[in-house]
């Protein structure tokens, strides 16, 4: 808009000052705290039910999902009223965890019914994240989404931090359960923070004539964008390799590679936590002119940092390798929002962002199905190296197919014979 080319962008603290920004960014910060508690709360059920295969159960339930409502997440974020998208999400989350408190507290909780709740509370978060995405320029302006996102990416990690450490904390004296029903209280404050929101009220203005169905507006959308399609495409790609290494691996290589247990894993995840802390707070205030490049270029950090992990032989060599690959991943899923917030109309915004978040938490079910079955068979530390290897070549190939597909159209049509005037 002409107002956004002319208004300087403003730092991600002064954001704060605007009422609904801050509204949204306390509702998101509390629910960031109760999910960091009930992960924890969910893997350790999954694993005493199940054991590593209950865990990879609930995560396929937990990654799923994205894959079946993310469309139609998009499609809602545009033709409803936003803020009412975010609060039912935040209800029906609520609501799931309620029973699921109960059963753990009563000692009768089946691993059938955490792969239901894990399903349940991912599919409601497809209808979250796409309408959060879409309402956030109208709450900051989209000369400011990126200072905007990287705050609330950087909150968001070092809450899962200092959730975990609460979580080692209340442990001793409380029972694992007590945290589902935190999260569903947490859930329950940004549904009540969230209605004090003034912005998003009201659907898209051309929700009417898009319908439920249409999803060929917000893939046009990208199409005609071949840079920001690239690294929609270098997303999904990467996060598939990416998380399907980390999630089965990194436990993995941890326990047979560096003789570390549990603890161990912990230290480790802190390392990628401190990582995507670290990329929010740069990304937060120091603003990228070309968002997308910078999104392609970011998954070569992976190079180092799982070459790192491949040949680390502490834990705390492994927690540096873990902090690189949270800089490169951070810094390219905040980029590549921000640049989707900036360049597609509102109208079509909420198709975009669903579109984004389909590709991104799918690509975690994908990973699960495609990568994480290699360490049957194959050293972590050689996957590791694959991925490490793989990964840049993702951004660079997606960003040169960009640019010759964004040649190709600018090209001259070919002569014709006629005259200029025919």
């Amino acid at each position: 808009s002409r107002v956004d080319a002319v208004t300087p962008a403003r730092s991600a603290f002064a954001l704060l000052s605007r009422p609904d920004f801050r509204r949204v960014y306390v509702a998101v910060s509390a629910s960031e705290l109760g999910d960091a508690l009930q992960y924890i709360a969910l893997m350790w059920f999954a694993f005493e039910a199940g054991g590593p295969l209950g865990v990879l159960a609930v995560r396929l339930a937990d990654s799923v999902p994205a894959l079946v409502f993310g469309l139609h997440g998009g499609l809602a974020a545009d033709r409803w009223d936003r803020r009412r998208v975010l609060i039912g999400a935040d209800l029906v989350r609520a609501a799931v965890l309620v029973p699921i408190a109960i059963a753990g507290l009563a000692g009768e909780l089946p691993l059938s019914g955490l792969v239901v709740a894990a399903f349940l509370l991912t599919a409601a978060t497809s209808y979250f994240d796409p309408a959060y995405g879409a309402l956030l320029p109208a709450l900051v302006d989209r000369r400011n989404v990126q200072q905007a996102n990287g705050l609330v990416r950087a909150t968001a990690e070092a809450l899962s931090v200092g959730g975990w450490a609460v979580a080692a904390g209340l442990l001793a004296f409380l029972p694992v359960s007590v945290f589902f029903a935190v999260n569903a209280a947490t859930f329950l404050f940004s549904a009540a923070v969230l209605a004090g929101v003034r912005s998003g009220r009201g659907g898209a203005a051309d929700a009417g004539a898009a319908g439920l169905h249409d999803l060929a507006a917000g893939l046009q959308a990208i199409r005609i964008r071949p840079f920001l399609a690239a690294a929609v495409l270098a997303n999904g790609l990467a996060v598939t390799i990416a998380a399907g290494t980390w999630i089965a691996g990194a436990p993995q290589l941890v326990s047979e590679n560096l003789d570390r247990a549990a603890g161990g894993f912990a230290l480790v995840m802190t390392g990628y936590a401190l990582g995507a802390i670290t990329a929010g707070a740069f990304l937060a205030r120091r603003p990228v002119e070309r968002k997308v490049l910078g999104s392609l270029l970011a998954w070569s950090f992976y190079l180092p940092a799982y070459l790192v992990i491949a040949l680390a032989g502490s834990v705390e060599v492994a927690m540096v390798g873990a902090f690189i690959g949270a800089l490169g991943e951070s810094s390219a899923v905040v980029l590549l929002n921000s640049a989707a917030q900036e360049q597609i109309p509102d109208r079509v915004l909420g198709r975009v962002m669903g579109l984004i978040s389909l590709v991104h938490r799918g690509a975690h079910a994908v990973g699960l199905l495609l990568i994480a079955p290699l360490f049957a068979f194959l050293e972590p530390s050689l996957v590791f190296v694959g991925a490490a290897l793989t990964l840049p070549l993702v951004g660079i190939g997606c960003a040169a197919w960009a640019l010759t597909t964004a040649r190709a159209g600018a090209a001259p049509a070919p002569a014709t014979g006629r005259s200029p005037r025919s």
